[in-house]
């Protein structure tokens, strides 16, 4: 039987991505609260959406193309639908993250990946992307952001632009729902360090400290060390984001503690 068996877990992740992992948890016998602490709204206006265009357009002017999530290549690709029916030969493509990857195996889109913890760290380790100089490399990513990829690229020699298709915000019910929250979760579950900021924000406003001392699965050892920072007692780090990795996270944190 699964540690996840009788458990309640609360989960964080935006409303258009939870589905797969809460009826994941559900078929491991676990109870699922959810509250997304993170939204994610296209950029549909203004001057971002002109840089948008500016960056599709070039796009066969680009050697490496690198998507940092799932919302990534799903605005990403398509854009590049709209403007390239037929894929540009030149641009090779990367995938931060094993959702990420599959994502873009669904478009029909072949990508190179980072090692069993598939993070930025990891996809800078691949021997391809250690002599880039002169190359030109385009980010899909949410707007702001980790830079860590971008500039240990520049570093590198290469030319950098970013593609960036969205915002995250939290949520403007989240708090009001972590307030009205009156069950007694087991675990919490984190996918991003952002989701992890904005949970934490909510806790702090709405009360509910207690939340601090349950067992917290986290994507990263990152993040876990950002959540320790933040006052969590007993964050677990995943090997990577991926549901498997996120649940095997969950169960060695409620057997831990």
């Amino acid at each position: 039987m699964s540690v996840l068996a009788g458990k309640r877990i609360l989960v964080t992740r935006p409303a258009q991505r939870a589905g797969t992992w809460c009826a994941l948890l559900r078929d491991a016998g676990a109870a699922v609260d959810h509250i997304p602490m993170l939204a994610i709204e296209p950029i549909d206006s203004g001057a971002p959406l002109q840089t948008i265009k500016k960056r599709i357009l070039d796009f066969d002017q680009f050697d490496r193309a690198i998507f940092v999530s799932q919302n990534a290549v799903e605005f990403g690709c398509d854009w590049l639908d709209t403007y390239w029916p037929q894929l540009p030969i030149g641009p090779r493509y990367y995938a931060i993250g094993a959702a990420t990857a599959r994502a873009l195996d669904e478009r029909g889109i072949d990508c190179e990946r980072g090692g069993d913890t598939m993070d930025s760290e990891a996809l800078l380790s691949l021997p391809e992307l250690q002599m880039i100089d002169g190359e030109r490399a385009l980010i899909f990513r949410g707007s702001g952001g980790r830079t860590l990829i971008g500039d240990t690229l520049r570093g590198r020699g290469a030319r950098v632009d970013y593609c960036e298709l969205y915002r995250r915000l939290l949520p403007p019910e989240a708090l009001q729902q972590l307030q009205d929250y009156s069950a007694r979760a087991d675990a919490i579950a984190v996918h991003s360090g952002e989701t992890l900021a904005n949970l934490a924000h909510c806790i702090e406003r709405s009360g509910r400290t207690a939340l601090f001392a349950i067992p917290l699965a986290c994507p990263s050892e990152r993040v876990a060390e950002r959540a320790r920072t933040l006052g969590f007692a007993r964050p677990q780090a995943a090997r990577n984001a991926g549901d498997s990795a996120m649940r095997a996270a969950l169960e060695t944190a409620l057997a831990r503690y």
